[in-house]
């Protein structure tokens, strides 16, 4: 029983996607009431950093875009991602040089990607490179071969 509730939690982590608020949602006056819980995440440096971990649920993705400092949102409640998730801005896979320091990372997948089995990830040799990944959706320090790293 506890493999199947630990596989179904490895494969409820393959789910993310980030989505970035745009202009129009950061300016909407009224939001709708509805509970679609969305992960909004915050950068840590205005514009310049394209990986945060300042993140808060909101109740829907019109409640998040509409808070200040919010840059994008992730499906879900942020309770559902492992507490030390970095999450990738949507626009970093548009960076074309990345450094090569080695600070082993593992990035987490999008639900574009499909898991035969495991963590729906793979490891990089730092942030920059599992973000330029279009489908790492988030990212955790070190390598993706810890079993307990993926528990909530």
């Amino acid at each position: 029983m506890n493999k199947i509730l630990i596989a179904l939690t490895i494969l409820g982590l393959c789910a993310a996607a980030n989505f970035k608020c745009t202009a129009e949602m950061k300016t909407a006056k009224f939001c709708t009431r509805e509970y679609m819980p969305v992960c909004g995440v915050k950068m840590t440096e205005k514009g310049s950093s394209k990986y945060s971990s300042i993140k808060t649920t909101y109740a829907n993705k019109c409640t998040a875009c509409v808070e200040e400092g919010v840059e994008f949102y992730a499906v879900g409640s942020c309770e559902e991602y492992p507490k030390e998730a970095n999450f990738c801005h949507p626009e970093a896979h548009l960076d074309l040089a990345c450094t090569r320091e080695f600070f082993p990372t593992c990035g987490l997948f999008d639900d574009s990607i499909t898991c035969t089995q495991g963590p729906c990830g793979s490891n990089f040799s730092n942030k920059c490179m599992a973000c330029i990944n279009e489908h790492v959706s988030y990212f955790l320090t070190g390598f993706c071969h810890h079993q307990e790293q993926y528990q909530q």
